[in-house]
């Protein structure tokens, strides 16, 4: 399945508040957008970068955030986002 990047912040939009989210090296954060492929739209906390990536489990371990923390990694996705005029 192709997607864009502009799709896949259509889903993380339509599913702000329920879509899966994991840390990635760097803390960044993983927001599962099609989990079944392993893809998902990855915010740099560490850089500037918003972008797509198959993270397959094999290669990233993907690190369950607390609820607390998900919430803080939504917002932040959310405001990255809007800064890149992606949201």
């Amino acid at each position: 399945m192709k997607l864009n990047i502009k799709e896949a912040v259509a889903h993380f939009k339509a599913n702000r508040e329920t879509i899966p989210v994991a840390a990635i090296r760097k803390g960044d954060y993983a927001f599962a957008i099609i989990p079944e492929e392993h893809l998902y739209l990855v915010v740099e906390k560490g850089g500037t970068g918003i972008f797509l990536a198959r993270l397959g489990p094999d290669l990233l371990r993907l690190k369950p955030l607390t609820p607390e923390e998900e919430k803080e990694a939504r917002a932040y996705a959310s405001r990255r986002l809007a800064e890149a005029g992606l949201l």
